[in-house]
C-alpha cells in the first residue's frame, strides 16, 4: 500500500507537470464556464421578461405590479404566510415564475401551486440540454488538446474547437443521451423512497463509470455517432483494462491532502506573528491568500485529473506511455489484457 501511494504521488505530480507545461489547457473549463453561464442568463431573461412585463396597469417601480403578476400567476391562498405580509415583491413574484410554488398554502398548509406556464418548463429543458451540448463540445475540445498535449504537440485554443466543431453530430447525439439519463436518474431520485433513491443512486454511479471514456471515444474513434455506441464503446475500453479499481486517482487526493498539510504551516506562523504584532490585518491577509491558493490548487487538480485519464485512455487503447509517465505508473491503474489494444 504505502507503494502505490508513492506512485500514486508520481501520477499527480506527473499530471500536474504536463498541466503547467500547457497551461493554455486551464483556460477550457473557464471558457466552459463562461458561456454555459452566459446561455443560462439568457434563457432564464427570455422566461422572465415575458411575465415582467406583463400588462398589470402600474408601472414595474410600483408594488401594485408585482402583486397583480403573483395573483395571476398564483390562485389566491386559503392560508396566508405565518408573517402577515400581504404585498408581493419582486422577489417573490420572480420566485412564483420560477419554482411555480408560493410561501403562501391552502387549508392543509401545502404550498400552493402556481398558474401552468408550460413555455417555462419548456424553457428551462431547453436550457438544459443546451447547456448539455456546450459542455459537452467543450470537453471534447479540452479533451482533443489534452491528447495533443501528451503527445508532445503544442496546446491550441483554435485547434481545439475546430476538433470539437468536425464531432458535432456525435457531440450532439450523446448530450441528448447523457441529459435524458441524468434527468431521468434525478426525477426518479426524486419520487422514490429511500431504498428506490439508493438504487437510482447506484444506477447513476454505474452510469458514470461506463460512461468515463466517452469524450476521448467520440475524439479518437470516429466515425462514431450513435450514442449508444459511444458508450459501449467506453465501456468496453473499461471492461477490457480493467486492473486495480484506477487507484491512480487516489494521487490526487493524497497530493492535495499533503499539500494542504503542508500549507498550514505558513498560516500558523502568520498568525503567531498576528498574535505577537496583535495586528488583525496579518492574519486577515494570511488567511485570504490562503483560502484563494487552495482554490487554485483544487481547480488546477481538477484539470490535472481530466490529464490524468486521457493518459490512461491512450496507454489502454493504443499503448501510449505519455511523457513524463512511464509505463509502471500507468499500470498501476491498468492491467492491459493481451489483445485488448485497438489494432
Amino acid at each position: 500500500m504505502i507503494t502505490k501511494l508513492k506512485q500514486s504521488w508520481q501520477v499527480f505530480k506527473a499530471s500536474i507537470t504536463i498541466t503547467f507545461r500547457n497551461l493554455k489547457l486551464l483556460w477550457f473549463p473557464v471558457l466552459t464556464a463562461i458561456l454555459t453561464g452566459l446561455i443560462a442568463l439568457f434563457f432564464l431573461s427570455a422566461m422572465a421578461l415575458p411575465v415582467v412585463l406583463h400588462h398589470t396597469g402600474y408601472h414595474l417601480n410600483q408594488k401594485q405590479h408585482w402583486a397583480a403578476l403573483k395573483d395571476y400567476y398564483l390562485p389566491a391562498p386559503a392560508v396566508q404566510p405565518k408573517s402577515g405580509h400581504q404585498g408581493a415583491t419582486a422577489s417573490e413574484a420572480l420566485s412564483v415564475l420560477l419554482t411555480g410554488r408560493s410561501t403562501a398554502g391552502d387549508k392543509s398548509g401545502q404550498p400552493v401551486a402556481a398558474r401552468g406556464s408550460p413555455w417555462v418548463s419548456l424553457g428551462f429543458v431547453a436550457m438544459y440540454f443546451v447547456s448539455m451540448f456546450l459542455a459537452t463540445f467543450f470537453n471534447v475540445a479540452f479533451y482533443g488538446e489534452i491528447i495533443a498535449a501528451l503527445n508532445g504537440k503544442g496546446v491550441s485554443l483554435r485547434r481545439g474547437l475546430l476538433t470539437a466543431c468536425s464531432r458535432l453530430p456525435a457531440i450532439l447525439a450523446w448530450s441528448l443521451l447523457a441529459g435524458l439519463v441524468g434527468w431521468l436518474i434525478r426525477n426518479l431520485e426524486q419520487r422514490l423512497p429511500l431504498a428506490g433513491r439508493i438504487m437510482t443512486g447506484l444506477i447513476g454511479m454505474a452510469w458514470s463509470i461506463a460512461a468515463v471514456f466517452a469524450i476521448p471515444v467520440i475524439i479518437q474513434e470516429q466515425p462514431i455517432r450513435n450514442p449508444i455506441k459511444i458508450l459501449r464503446q467506453s465501456a468496453m475500453r473499461l471492461k477490457q483494462t480493467w486492473g486495480e479499481g484506477l487507484i491512480g486517482y487516489l494521487g490526487f487526493s493524497a497530493g492535495s491532502v499533503v499539500i494542504f498539510a503542508g500549507s498550514l504551516l505558513p498560516l500558523l506562523l502568520a498568525g503567531a506573528f498576528a498574535l505577537l504584532f496583535q495586528s488583525v490585518w496579518l492574519i486577515a491577509i494570511a488567511g485570504a491568500i490562503w483560502v484563494l491558493g487552495l482554490l487554485c490548487l483544487a481547480y488546477v487538480s481538477a484539470v490535472a485529473g481530466h490529464v490524468y485519464r486521457c493518459a490512461l485512455y491512450l496507454y489502454a487503447s493504443e499503448g501510449v506511455v505519455p511523457e513524463p509517465y512511464n509505463q509502471q505508473l500507468l499500470d498501476m491503474a491498468w492491467k492491459v489484457k493481451p489483445g485488448s489494444r485497438k489494432q
